[in-house]
């Protein structure tokens, strides 16, 4: 981190163009939706919101700024689910996206950059059936941009690396442009010339994809540096505005989460910078990057990163796949991607076609399916689709012996860019056998179109589809019209049924993941600012929620309301291939499938490690089951994996157990497998509540951020109907919880929360700063304060706001 300019910097006149759209901002009636399912054993059911810091804390507060000559105070926001994965021990493991957009006050183009901060992460638990938070040691993890050179502003970077900031010709393997350049033997030059800006933004997880490792941490891989390029004014250098054009570079950095240490650290750098990249694990543990964006606004190398590399989590290194042209492809951003039976990378087709930007010179080949072969790192022709942009896409669930996998390919909008605005209720069902054959048919309908909406295998053989929207958002952000209705998929019988309605809307940037308990956490929205201008809705109850919301939702499939729960008394900790392995169940005359489901790791609501394997078993005379695990790490690559077994319902269908979980490889571990969520966390959850969403409206400031936090039995101005308990009415409190029939009691006192910048904040050490509020009004949560990274100076305790 460079230190700032003393003084005014030199003006330049620059004519720059924002987005800025004020779209509809009159209040309306918020639309009403009908209440949720009367009868939840066909319908599921959904508990309250609940937050970091519950319904009583606001959802932000203002805290000194970090910028040495800007004396604004910020907005910190608490973090929303974008990214997350599951821990071996039963917690999980989330982080922010678009970190600090809500002081973006001059709109996106000029001021996200200098106003975005490194994405913060958080560890939830809900374990015993009560949510807690804490924080990494290290929240905003340990990823600054490589390419850094300390001291370089980007006025440097104008006159000292010019082709830096033109983005060609690059390097090959860099983009369209790179390559053909490199293959004419042409000169090679750097794609980007990154800034030493003051802000601490160099690291951003925005954008990253997640990866569970053999041993069970987590690989975060690419993300976002912010710069504006150029930068002709910014607030931080104590200028009286941000004046210049918005940059995303996509980030070399790779970083591991462990959770045992509760922290995050650097690993091997790529070669390639990637925003919205693909991480998949292969059969020997090892995880393959393909596609990203080495620059996402002036993106002049004409098309994504075209080569693929490996890291190796033994070496903590990265290998760049290369060995001719054909090592080389054009694919969208977040390509979906599979390890299929063949032993290779899958390309179905689809991905993020606009995210904003991303498209290519050559993106009519985004239509070919293909193969990468990690044997020759080459890729391999399959076949041509109609490719789809941010469609639900998964693994549907396999039979032994693997050797066919069918994907799930669901709604979207239909693409290359500029493709299709409203988005498709119709399905694509592409299957890959052992041999590399690739067939596509037409899937039924769903009940509406869906973009961006999350997929969730369950352990009933079934996939569960919630949030998004009937439309592209990234076309147009604030305009998006939410599709809240979820929906179950039954491959069987291929047919979509719809479930409860939660209370909540979310587009885009939802997240969504089962739980060892049977439950689906749900969380995440973090949307762009309407019309690219500032945050605000465009038709309170009817477009999309423009804010960020932290909070989560647990949905409680069908099965969780038909009866009995089969158990699992014991199970080995650690499976092999190819092994038979015990399982006691007081149930085993009962059990009808035994289900393996590698631990979950969704962003931008996509997860390629994804693997639902039903498992061969036998009922033995002693009463226990025996099964068998695949074969080897095509199947079922090495890490963490869910173990249930179900029973079948009186209506035909799969009650399963909760999960215990085992590591699947080439060892076996006879310890005994852990539990982390009994059944009773389900009846027996205690949410801690939500602050609501507001309308927020161009002709109603303040932004929702500085307005009244939700109080227990407040009403939802865009929730659903009163008298629902848990969402628009009180709910029975007899556990002396404080969630329910209690009077309004933000401040502590029994007095009214206050209107305006919320404080209170608890710091590390107990010290109270804000004024007129009760300290721990903000939950003082565990690990510290953050962690500075190559200067980046922090205060660690906010100022008071007087």
């Amino acid at each position: 981190m460079r230190r700032p300019r003393m003084g005014g910097r030199r003006l330049v006149v620059l004519a720059t163009t924002t987005a800025l759209v004020t779209g509809g901002g009159i209040a309306t009636a918020p639309f009403v939706f009908a209440a949720p399912a009367a009868d939840p054993a066909a319908e599921g059911s959904w508990s309250v919101p609940f937050e970091e810091g519950g319904a009583g804390t606001p959802r932000c507060e203002t805290v000194p700024n970090d910028g040495p000559n800007d004396e604004r105070d910020r907005l910190q926001c608490k973090p929303t689910a974008v990214t997350s994965a599951m821990q071996p021990d039963g917690r999980v493991l989330y982080g922010n996206g678009i970190e600090a957009e809500e002081n973006a006050e001059e709109t996106v183009v000029p001021a996200l950059s200098p106003e975005a901060r490194d994405g913060r992460t958080r560890v939830l638990d809900l374990r015993d059936g009560k949510p807690t938070w804490t924080k990494p040691d290290n929240e905003r993890t340990d990823g600054d941009n490589p390419n850094i050179q300390p001291g370089r502003t980007s006025d440097d970077c104008l006159t000292q690396d010019p082709l830096g900031v033109a983005g060609v010709p690059g390097r090959p393997g860099d983009g369209l442009v790179g390559s053909t350049n490199g293959a004419l033997g042409g000169p090679q030059a750097n794609p980007t010339c990154s800034p030493d800006d003051v802000q601490d933004n160099d690291g951003d997880i925005f954008c990253a994809d997640i990866a569970q490792l053999p041993d069970g941490r987590n690989l975060l891989v690419g993300g976002t540096d912010w710069y504006n390029e150029p930068s002709i004014l910014e607030k931080a250098d104590g200028d009286p505005a941000n004046v210049g054009v918005i940059e995303l570079e996509g980030l070399r950095s790779a970083r591991i989460f462990d959770g045992e240490k509760n922290r995050w650290d650097a690993t091997g750098s790529m070669k390639y910078g990637r925003w919205y990249p693909t991480v998949t694990t292969m059969p020997d543990g090892k995880v393959t990057a393909v596609s990203g964006t080495t620059k996402l606004i002036k993106s002049t190398q004409g098309s994504q990163v075209r080569r693929t590399e490996t890291y190796d989590p033994a070496t903590g290194q990265w290998t760049e796949d290369y060995t001719g042209p054909n090592s080389e492809k054009t694919l969208p951003q977040n390509a979906r991607m599979y390890l299929t039976p063949n032993g290779k990378l899958f390309y179905s087709g689809d991905g993020q076609m606009f995210g904003p930007f991303g498209q290519a010179a050559d993106e009519a080949l985004y239509a070919q399916q293909g193969f990468f072969n990690p044997e020759t790192k080459e890729w391999e022709n399959a076949g041509l689709t109609l490719p789809r942009s941010s469609p639900a896409s998964v693994a549907l669930p396999m039979k032994a012996p693997y050797d066919k996998m069918t994907i799930l390919r669901a709604g979207g909008n239909f693409g290359p860019p500029p493709g299709t605005y409203v988005a498709t209720p119709t399905t694509t069902l592409t299957s890959v056998d052992k041999e590399g054959k690739v067939t596509n048919e037409p899937g039924p309908l769903m009940n509406e179109g869906r973009w961006f909406s999350q997929p969730t295998p369950l352990p009933d053989g079934q996939t569960l589809l919630t949030n998004g929207a009937r439309n592209d958002e990234v076309v147009f952000p604030g305009a998006e019209l939410p599709v809240k209705t979820p929906e179950l998929y039954n491959p069987d019988t291929k047919t979509f049924t719809q479930m409860a309605l939660p209370e909540r809307a979310r587009t885009y940037h939802n997240n969504g993941l089962l739980l060892p308990n049977g439950q689906v956490l749900i969380g995440g929205n973090s949307p762009i600012s309407l019309g690219y201008g500032i945050q605000r809705d465009a038709v309170p109850g009817i477009t999309g929620n423009n804010d960020k919301d932290p909070s989560f939702e647990l949905f409680s499939p069908p099965y969780l309301h038909k009866g009995d729960r089969p158990n699992i008394d014991g199970v080995q900790k650690g499976v092999a291939w190819g092994e038979d392995f015990d399982i006691a169940t007081g149930n085993a005359g009962d059990i009808s499938k035994v289900m393996l489901m590698r631990m979950p790791s969704p962003q931008h609501v996509m997860d390629s490690d994804t693997r639902t394997l039903e498992l061969p078993f036998q009922k033995k005379d002693d009463g226990t089951l025996s099964a068998s695990t695949p074969q080897d790490g095509v199947a079922a690559p090495p890490g963490y994996y869910y173990l249930f077994v179900n029973r079948t319902a009186q209506d035909g269908s799969s009650i399963p157990s909760v999960a215990r979980i085992v590591h699947v490889g080439d060892q076996s571990d006879g310890g005994e497998a852990l539990q982390p969520m009994g059944p009773e966390t389900v009846d027996g959850f205690q949410p801690n509540g939500a602050t609501q969403t507001e309308p927020n409206t161009i002709l109603d400031n303040p932004p929702n951020p500085l307005q009244t936090p939700t109080v227990p039995g407040q009403t939802d101005p865009l929730g659903v109907p009163k008298g629902i308990p848990g969402v628009s009415g009180n709910v029975d409190d007899p556990n002396n919880t404080g969630i329910g029939q209690a009077p309004p009691n933000v401040n502590g006192d029994g007095s009214e929360p206050e209107q305006g910048p919320p404080g209170g904040s608890t710091s590390d050490d107990g010290r109270s700063s804000g004024s007129g509020q009760q300290p721990g009004l903000l939950p003082n949560l565990g690990g510290g304060a953050s962690e500075g990274r190559r200067g980046h100076g922090r205060r660690k305790h906010p100022r008071s706001i007087s």
